[in-house]
């Protein structure tokens, strides 16, 4: 987990930081410079963690359930909670954002394989697997729809 000095810095000082680094960011024009740019910044544990969270957040707007989540990309429920908290309390501009990219359609190819994942993990204990085994048939067909669709 990455850590910050306990010790305070001066508050213009630290808007300017962060101007600066948002200004930057913005001059990055392509997805390979942006990820050599975050390659070379971030740590791998904090590449996946930001990947994870922002994976949850697309797939929080898709209507996944927390389980769902949980089980498809191994994240702890509590920052499932976290997440979900941020995309329910986002800026209007980042709610509308995210809507916009879990509509395309690497998320949807994306949300499809998490599907699938889902759908290889046997039903839980004492519910009916014959209903079970008939939605993971339906969800499956879905699919396949969409996918000829695409």
């Amino acid at each position: 987990m990455a850590r910050v000095s306990k010790i305070k810095i001066d508050k213009d000082l630290e808007s300017e930081m962060f101007t600066q680094f948002w200004n930057s960011l913005t001059k990055i024009n392509n997805s390979t410079k942006t990820s050599e740019f975050f390659s070379d910044l971030l740590s791998e544990t904090e590449k996946l963690m930001l990947a994870k969270r922002f994976t949850t957040a697309v797939l929080i707007s898709r209507g996944k359930t927390a389980t769902e989540i949980h089980k498809s990309i191994h994240i702890s429920y509590t920052t499932i909670t976290s997440v979900s908290s941020w995309v329910k309390n986002a800026k209007n501009e980042t709610g509308k954002l995210l809507t916009k990219i879990s509509k395309e359609k690497n998320w949807e190819d994306l949300s499809d394989k998490i599907d699938e994942l889902l759908d290889t993990i046997p039903p839980r204990r004492h519910s009916d697997w014959k209903e079970e085994y008939k939605k993971k048939n339906e969800r499956t067909n879905q699919r396949l729809i969409r996918k000829s669709l695409r």
